[in-house]
């Protein structure tokens, strides 16, 4: 009896494992200083602010899109804020997407009034996170605001608009990928950090 105790208690401390770091995977920015470094001015510094995700904040992102946030995400997760001479710059923030090849962990910059900056893939395995596809899909959505990334997608959300489709003329499944990443990213900064960017927008000089 011992002996199969022990194999119960091993197999759920394995589990556990394997979900804490599959949760902390969808929240995880590898390197801020690089990511600070690619996406921001040179000299930029960065001020993070941890808030709890929650199931309502889920649902709030559901009311914008037609999808949310995966269940994965719900806890505790790090906005960055990004400051250069003691001025707001913007924000920066990861996610991960499930795709077909693997988990896909993009790394966001948004401008202070939260059009997207710009992004990199910190983690891709399918062959089209390649440079050239990357700055293609960056060149159609940096300065992009929430309505008109949406703008790009269908109805539905599960496929490109016809302006998606001919804005993305190269490895469309992965600019899809990336178009649902933003809109999340956009909608959970705005929804979980909404108090703390209020505050700061009436410090002076931010």
């Amino acid at each position: 009896m011992s002996k199969k105790l022990n194999k119960i208690i091993l197999s759920l401390m394995i589990l556990l494992f394997s979900m804490t770091n599959a949760n902390a995977a969808f929240c995880s920015l590898r390197d801020p200083i690089s990511a600070i470094q690619m996406l921001y001015e040179q000299g930029s510094e960065v001020r993070s602010i941890v808030v709890d995700i929650t199931e309502k904040n889920r649902s709030a992102v559901k009311e914008l899109i037609p999808f949310t946030i995966h269940q994965s995400e719900v806890g505790k997760h790090t906005l960055y804020f990004v400051y250069k001479d003691s001025k707001h710059r913007g924000f920066l923030q990861a996610r991960s997407e499930l795709a077909k090849w693997g988990l896909v962990e993009i790394a966001w910059a948004i401008n202070v009034d939260r059009s997207i900056k710009g992004f990199y893939y910190q983690r891709c395995r399918s062959p089209q996170c390649n440079e050239s596809i990357t700055e293609h899909i960056n060149n159609v959505i940096q300065g992009k605001s929430f309505a008109q990334l949406k703008a790009l997608l269908s109805e539905s959300g599960e496929t490109l608009s016809p302006d998606g489709i001919e804005s993305f003329k190269y490895a469309p499944s992965l600019a899809l990928l990336t178009l649902r990443s933003a809109l999340k990213t956009l909608a959970i900064t705005d929804i979980s950090w909404k108090e703390d960017i209020r505050k700061l927008s009436q410090i002076k000089g931010s």
